[in-house]
């Protein structure tokens, strides 16, 4: 008997004796095993019982089986890429950024191999239309040949909507905690590279950002609510909630995870601005400003929780020396005040923690927070990312410990 929700029985007590064991189907055609209950089914709800690997293979559309000509249905990974980079990572039609792998001529059935020339990414109201007759086989063939030759500044840049429909806005970075009234995550010289919007009568909560590589080319902006893709990247992919962008193989430049609603969690970046650095995993962080093409001067603040923030308050701001010395003596006695002997790094409220000669503070304009502990020290970028994006429990230990 099939199960009353209409999933596709897959127990061992209907199998007629010619069906493999359930993690042998599990592992190849991703369907799933119920935590309640003994039997198996098909997350694409499937309905009716079956008692044969035949049956399984004419009901499930997930069932991943070679076509007539042997050819498995899972395209290569760097065909996959070749694909990506040829419709410049997005659909051929209509330039979205969410999309799939589209046999054009010959289809899927009748293909001998995975041939790049033949496939294109095609999102998937595109290719509804084409499988409901309403574009051509030819149509999808032009629109791929015209993305491919076509020179990146008349390309529009493959670009997806993200929700923001319950008035909040969130972006996490390097496990900063803060306030929602911290508009600007990341502030350089005046001009803010991440912020936040808050809801406000009829304009919705939003988020703007422009990230860009370990050389400062843009991988990747954020705007009304919209994200953008950069034509000139290496690579762009989308996969479930993550956006990917490589500056070349098994360079990861940005990694975004994407929790709607309103939440954007910042798991890699890798970010040059100007004279700045900033190198961010989900859990921590450091910050620097370069002395050379490969040392740099690293700071990190293990700030606990960033609140009662002032107008034009930063989670992170670059700044000048000038600059923070004018806010330390402005809240001078106003308010708690910590510094090393020289006075170079203060912490001090409505200041944040301030290193001066690097002209960097954190926790900017705000009134309250609380720090755990803060490190600065001169290393190499590359030895930073290794400990940043591998070892984040480790971030102000290994600056603490200086040059090397």
């Amino acid at each position: 008997m099939a199960p009353m929700d209409g999933r596709t029985d897959l127990s061992a007590g209907q199998s007629d004796g010619h069906f493999p064991d359930f993690s042998t189907f599990a592992a190849t055609s991703g369907c799933t095993r119920d935590g309640n209950a003994r039997e198996g089914y098909c997350e694409n709800s499937h309905i009716g019982t079956v008692s044969s690997l035949e049956s399984i293979k004419r009901l499930s559309g997930c069932f991943s089986m070679p076509n007539k000509y042997g050819l498995p249905r899972d395209i290569p990974d760097p065909v996959k890429r070749q694909i990506r980079q040829r419709s410049k990572f997005g659909c051929v039609i209509c330039r979205a950024g969410i999309y799939e792998y589209e046999h054009i001529d010959p289809e899927y059935g009748d293909a001998e191999s995975h041939d790049p020339d033949r496939i294109c990414c095609l999102c998937t109201a595109c290719h509804a239309k084409v499988t409901r007759g309403h574009f051509s086989k030819d149509y999808v063939r032009k629109k791929y040949k015209e993305v491919e030759s076509s020179n990146k500044l008349d390309v529009p840049p493959p670009f997806d909507d993200l929700d923001f429909h319950d008035g909040k806005a969130e972006l996490k970075i390097g496990g900063i905690s803060y306030d929602p009234g911290v508009a600007n995550v990341v502030t350089y010289h005046g001009n803010a590279i991440f912020s936040i919007c808050p809801s406000s009568g009829s304009d919705t909560a939003g988020i703007n950002a422009v990230f860009l590589d370990d050389e400062g080319d843009q991988t990747l902006r954020i705007s009304d609510n919209i994200w953008y893709g950069a034509l000139d990247a290496w690579d762009t992919e989308v996969i479930g909630r993550r956006i990917k962008v490589r500056k070349k193989k098994g360079a990861l430049a940005l990694v975004l995870r994407l929790e709607p609603p309103g939440k954007i969690v910042i798991e890699k970046l890798d970010m040059r601005v100007s004279d700045a650095h900033i190198l961010a995993s989900e859990r921590s962080y450091a910050v620097g400003r370069y002395i050379n093409n490969s040392k740099v001067n690293w700071f990190h603040a293990n700030i606990v929780h960033m609140g009662a923030p002032l107008p034009g308050a930063s989670a992170i701001e670059f700044l000048t020396y000038f600059e923070a010395e004018w806010r330390d003596q402005k809240w001078n006695g106003r308010g708690k005040r910590l510094a090393t002997a020289d006075g170079m790094i203060a912490m001090q409220t409505g200041l944040g923690v301030a290193h001066k000669p690097m002209g960097v503070v954190v926790g900017a304009n705000c009134l309250k927070f609380g720090m755990a502990s803060f490190a600065c020290g001169l290393l190499e970028l590359k030895a930073m990312r290794r400990v940043v994006f591998r070892q984040p429990d480790r971030v102000a230990e290994f600056i603490g410990k200086g040059a090397r």
